[in-house]
């Protein structure tokens, strides 16, 4: 199985690490706007193999195309977008066109080349204020509060 990871943070780094502990290939694909370049070189270290990166917005249908052609993908992990509640405040058409639009293209593309398999990091926000806690999945889900958690609901 080969896995293509979408964001390079620090969950992309430890799932990473973890899916070539188990054999399986990983491809890195970010636009490092939130994320540092180091978690592939780090993830090299530790596996001892060299790491795919492509840094590209997921917008960017014809470059993310490319790497699906190039590779055989069997599944994504999708981790990447926009992350901060404060300026999604700020800034919400940026934020929708981020974490939606990119999702839509990734998916677009995924279905373009037949790779069915999907997880998408969603976020607790989707449920806006919560009735209890801890949130349990089976929660309504609510009016989020801030814009951010509103491009995770639609994604949803």
């Amino acid at each position: 199985m080969k896995a293509i990871i979408i964001g390079a943070g620090e969950v992309g780094r430890e799932l990473a690490e973890s899916i070539r502990r188990k054999g399986h290939d990983v491809i890195v694909v970010d636009n490092f706007s939130n994320s540092r370049r180091e978690m592939a070189e780090r993830v090299e270290q530790i596996t001892g193999r060299p790491l795919p990166v492509f840094e590209l917005d997921l917008r960017n249908r014809e470059a993310l195309a490319a790497i699906f052609s190039a590779h055989r993908i069997d599944a994504v992990i999708h981790f990447a977008g926009l992350k901060a509640v404060g300026e999604s405040v700020a800034k919400p058409l940026t934020y929708f066109d981020a974490n939606v639009g990119s999702t839509l293209v990734l998916t677009e593309v995924m279905a373009e080349f037949g790779v069915k398999s999907l997880v998408f990091s969603s976020s607790a926000t989707v449920y806006g204020d919560p009735d209890e806690l801890p949130i349990r999945e089976s929660a309504p889900l609510k009016r989020p509060t801030n814009p951010y958690g509103r491009s995770k609901l639609f994604i949803e």
